[in-house]
Parts: structure tokens; C-alpha cells; sequence
């Protein structure tokens, strides 16, 4: 079947998303370094200007507040994380302020945010800015300039293709928006709506907070501690508790990936039970061991994929489950995400 236009142009060509649901946090003051790097699960320290990771906000308890990306700058560090966790993020940072030289102030009113992603992103953003981006590396930063218009290009993947983000001035975002598109159509560059861009991140396997993660979960259930956790930095809010989990093989449940058999996606909260008769782990009977998180048929693979948590005896890639959609049993296989990768090709077929 043919894919459609916006998907296929993220993987073969270039998109244009916009992400007006994510906002920013300005970090300034002369402690801010070690400010963050007690609270934030990432290390902040050896964060060098011009560089950037990725984070999490957790409780005491391990309890996840916020994911984040952190950009480190000469005199501030930005936090970019979805608007609706800024209120709560800006509390529990001023929760923790005591007498640090440290400001934290919501920029989201004049800061608007796109994403270019696509294998041609860092050609259409390099003949906008007439300047070399493309070998940026992983979530390095820099100012440019694109029709006198300042703005942060970070080199940062939110689909599983190449890409970047482009944090311009609220009031020019719109104008960024057709001005790109424009120079970036000869290369083959769409615009990506929502729907599309949900496809693109699950088969990247990257969960959204508020869908796939909420304060309801402790971090190590979500599998960020892969690419937001440092293992080695020492104290921050919430790293016993996680040092603890991880160190006995995880919580009690995760998020893992599943490949479905069929057409049919399955949705939201549809249970995931055991396969029964005496093949799930350990030969016990059909059981529920877990729940969907979020669903879509994948282009890629041409069958439906889904995130859900599971229970622990249930963690191997390989098992076999079942995903109860009302009264239609969908066979599936638990898998570790990501579904595809960036060097992944489609075809027009």
C-alpha cells in the first residue's frame, strides 16, 4: 500500500512539525550549573555550552515530573519540555531554590518551536541559514540567523529520522513556517500534522509524556534511564530510589513495545493478557500482565505496533501475548523499541 505523503517524506526526504505543545524554561544565575545538576537525572556539570541532553524531573520517590531536553549556553541553560508540565516543573525547582544565585522563568510566550526531520533536513536547513549544520552531533546547539531572524537550531530527533529543532521568537515562528516550507519543497519538504508525527514516534519507540508516561510512574518503568539518566554523577533528587530499582532488575512493571498481528491497531487502555495454555513464563494460565498505552498502524512494517506496560516476568523480547480490543483477541509480540530505525528506507509501494 502506499505510504502516506507526510510519513514518507519524513523518511525519505524531509517534514515540518510543529511543535507549539512544547514549551521553555530560561535558567540563569551563578549556581544555576549546580543547581540543575542536583535535581535533574542527567549530568549537568560536564555539560559544555553549545551542547545538550537529555533529562527527567523526578519526585523523592522516583516518580516521574517531567521528561526535558537540557541546552547548556554561556550564561543560561534552557529546558524545553511540554507545556503542560511547566507549571510543575517551575514549582519543583522553586521548591528546592533556598539562597542559590539561580532565576528559573517560563519563555514559552516568546518562544515558538518547529521540528525539521527528515534524511534532507540538514540541506534544507543548511540553504535557510547558508551555513553548515548537517554533522551537527546528537542534541548540539548553535545560533543562526535564517532572513535576519535569530534562532537555536538544536540537532535532535523526535521521529526516528535525522533532524532539528528550531526555537525562534514566538512572533516570527509563523513566518519561519511558510518561509521554510517554500525553500525546503524543491527537496521534496511537507508539513507533518499530529497524527503523523504520533506514527513516526512510535515506531521510533519514544513515549509521550501524558500518553505513554505520567506522575504515576516511576522513571525506570519507562525506559528513559537509557538515554536521560547519568549513572555515575552521584546525588539528585529521586537517585536512590532509582539506583535501588535498577540495581534489582527494574520496577515491577515497564513499557515495551509490541508488534501486532492483523490490521486492527489496538487502542488506549486495552488490556494485554498472557498467550495461556501453559506458554506464558513460567506455564501459567491466561492472566492479564498488562495495558496499552498508545497504538498505530506502522507504513514500515505494514502491521499495526503499540506501547504498554507489562509485568516483570513478562520483560523478554519474543513473548508472545494477546491484546483484548473489546471482544477481538489480537495476537501480538513484546518487542524492545525502538520498531524501525533512522536508516531505515521506504518504498512508493
Amino acid at each position: 500500500m502506499p505510504y502516506p505523503e507526510e510519513y514518507q517524506a519524513v523518511r525519505r526526504r524531509a517534514g515540518l512539525i510543529d511543535c507549539s505543545a512544547w514549551g521553555v524554561i530560561e535558567v540563569r544565575g551563578a549556581d544555576r550549573v549546580t543547581f540543575l545538576h542536583n535535581l535533574l537525572t542527567q549530568d549537568i556539570k560536564t555539560l559544555a555550552s553549545g551542547a545538550g541532553r537529555e533529562a527527567a524531573l523526578v519526585s523523592p520517590a522516583a516518580k516521574l515530573l517531567a521528561d526535558l531536553v537540557v541546552l547548556a549556553d554561556v550564561d543560561a541553560h534552557w529546558l524545553i519540555l511540554p507545556r503542560f508540565r511547566i507549571d510543575t516543573a517551575l514549582k519543583t525547582l522553586e521548591h528546592y531554590l533556598i539562597t542559590e544565585d539561580v532565576t528559573c522563568h517560563e519563555r514559552t510566550a516568546t518562544h515558538g518551536i518547529l521540528a525539521l526531520q527528515g534524511p534532507a533536513a540538514g540541506s534544507v536547513l543548511q540553504e535557510a541559514a547558508s551555513a553548515p549544520l548537517a554533522t551537527l552531533p546528537a542534541l548540539a546547539h548553535r545560533m543562526i540567523t535564517i532572513q535576519d531572524v535569530p534562532m537555536r537550531t538544536v540537532a535532535h530527533s523526535i521521529t526516528g529520522s535525522p533532524g532539528f529543532l528550531l526555537v525562534t521568537p514566538a512572533e516570527r515562528a509563523a513566518w519561519l513556517w511558510e518561509h521554510v516550507l517554500q525553500l525546503g519543497r524543491a527537496q521534496g519538504l511537507r508539513p507533518v500534522g499530529w497524527e503523523t508525527w504520533n506514527v513516526l514516534r512510535l515506531e521510533a519507540g519514544i513515549p509521550w509524556y501524558g500518553i505513554d508516561m505520567d506522575e504515576s510512574n516511576l522513571l525506570p518503568e519507562t525506559g528513559l534511564e537509557a538515554r536521560a539518566v547519568s549513572h555515575t554523577k552521584g546525588c539528585y533528587v529521586g537517585q536512590e530510589v532509582i539506583a535501588r530499582l535498577l540495581a534489582r532488575g527494574s520496577a515491577s512493571r515497564k513499557l515495551m513495545g509490541l508488534v501486532c498481528e492483523g490490521n486492527d491497531a489496538p487502542g488506549a487502555k486495552d488490556p494485554i493478557i498472557s498467550a495461556g495454555g501453559g506458554s506464558a513464563p513460567g506455564g501459567k494460565d491466561t492472566e492479564r500482565v498488562g495495558e496499552i498505552t498508545s497504538a498505530c498502524f506502522s507504513p514500515m512494517l505494514n502491521r499495526p505496533i503499540a506501547m504498554g506496560y507489562v509485568k516483570r516476568a513478562y520483560y523478554a523480547a519474543g513473548t508472545a501475548v494477546t491484546v483484548m480490543r473489546d471482544d477481538q483477541a489480537i495476537p501480538a509480540t513484546l518487542v524492545n523499541p525502538p520498531f524501525v530505525y533512522p536508516s531505515a528506507r521506504t518504498d512508493d509501494s
